[in-house]
Parts: structure tokens; C-alpha cells; sequence
């Protein structure tokens, strides 16, 4: 397994998904009302495939071997990208907050779905960019080729260790189906009908 392309692969989908949910963000303010089964699909992506597999992968592998060859934690690219994920997080438990409130949305909860859905898109959408332009190419060059090696072994470790009882199909068709609705918040780059994304890699289910 080639670690560096299996999460630039996975950014991929995660955009895609990304795309869907400010799509379906912009439509809640344009006209104030939701399918909350579909915040709540939402939130179990992109807290299962997002942070649980991918920031898994990075936090507890890639950033792992990166502190070993002397990248300080507390400071530096590392600090910068695990202060990402945390403010991912919050977003995402905002979000999940709104799913599961039992009583029905007022105008401020659309305003606050919109508002932690258009942030956690603003925030990925920079946080893959500099992961992708900056922090990867850097861990190729600063890590020997045994530090490599050993990170793609790990790599390919966790993901048999968390398809074992999982089902990485729910996953794909969750995200299929969301960006199959509510494709991107510029309707010219929409899926036509019968189109079909990138398929997910083989990672964490749920």
C-alpha cells in the first residue's frame, strides 16, 4: 500500500462529500427547511470516514513517524494540521447536535447548519491543500525510505484491523447517494444523471 496516495485518494471523496453537503447548506438558506436524516447522513461521514479512518491514518501513523524524525508536535505543520481536525471535530458534533434535536428547526438552526456546514467546507477545503501541496511532499522527502516502508505497512494494518465486522459498502453507498442528491453548490459541476463517483478506497466502515 502506497500511504501518501491512499490519503490523497481519499481527500478526493472527501471533496466530493464536501461539495454535497455545502450544496445542501445553501439550499437550506435559500429555503429554510432540511431532510435531517440527511444532516444526520452528513455527520456519519464525515465522522467515520473523515475523522475516525483518514485523521486516524495521519494522526496516528503518518504524523506519528513524522514526530519520530524530529518534527516538532507542538509547533510547525503538525500542530497547525492536528488543530484542524479538532476544529473539524466541533464542527462536525455542531452539526450532529442539530441532527438529533428532538424538537423542529426554527430559523436558527437553519442559519446554524449553514453556517458550521459553509465552515467545516471552508476548513477542509484549505486543510487538504496544504496536506496535499505542503505537508505530504514534505513527509516524502524527510522520510527515509525504511520510514515509508513502515508507514505504508502500518497503514495497510489499520485498514484490515477496521474492516473486521465493518461494512465499507454503506460507506460507499452513503456517500454515492449524497453527492448523487445534492451534487456541488455550482449546479454546472452537478453529476448528470446515470454519472457515478470515484469509487471510496477501502477503509473504515460503519
Amino acid at each position: 500500500m502506497d500511504a501518501i496516495r491512499t490519503l490523497t485518494e481519499e481527500h478526493r471523496v472527501i471533496l466530493q462529500v464536501v461539495d454535497a453537503l455545502e450544496a445542501c447548506a445553501t439550499r437550506v438558506e435559500r429555503e429554510q427547511r432540511v431532510e435531517r436524516a440527511d444532516v444526520a447522513r452528513f455527520e456519519t461521514f464525515f465522522r467515520e470516514f473523515t475523522d475516525v479512518c483518514h485523521h486516524g491514518k495521519e494522526e496516528d501513523i503518518l504524523f506519528a513517524a513524522l514526530a519520530d524524525s524530529g518534527f516538532p508536535t507542538a509547533t510547525g505543520p503538525l500542530a497547525v494540521m492536528r488543530a484542524d481536525h479538532d476544529r473539524g471535530r466541533r464542527l462536525v458534533r455542531r452539526i450532529r447536535e442539530l441532527a438529533e434535536k428532538p424538537e423542529q428547526w426554527e430559523a436558527a438552526d437553519f442559519e446554524a447548519f449553514a453556517g458550521a456546514a459553509h465552515a467545516f467546507a471552508a476548513l477542509l477545503r484549505d486543510h487538504i491543500r496544504r496536506e496535499d501541496e505542503v505537508l505530504y511532499p514534505m513527509a516524502e522527502e524527510h522520510l527515509s525510505r525504511a520510514q515509508l516502508r513502515q508507514v505504508d505497512e502500518l497503514f495497510q494494518l489499520f485498514e484490515e484491523q477496521r474492516e473486521k465486522g465493518l461494512v465499507h459498502a454503506r460507506l460507499h453507498e452513503l456517500a454515492e447517494a449524497l453527492i448523487r442528491r445534492y451534487g456541488s453548490v455550482d449546479a454546472q459541476h452537478r453529476p448528470a444523471a446515470g454519472d457515478r463517483m470515484r469509487p471510496v478506497p477501502s477503509c473504515c466502515g460503519f
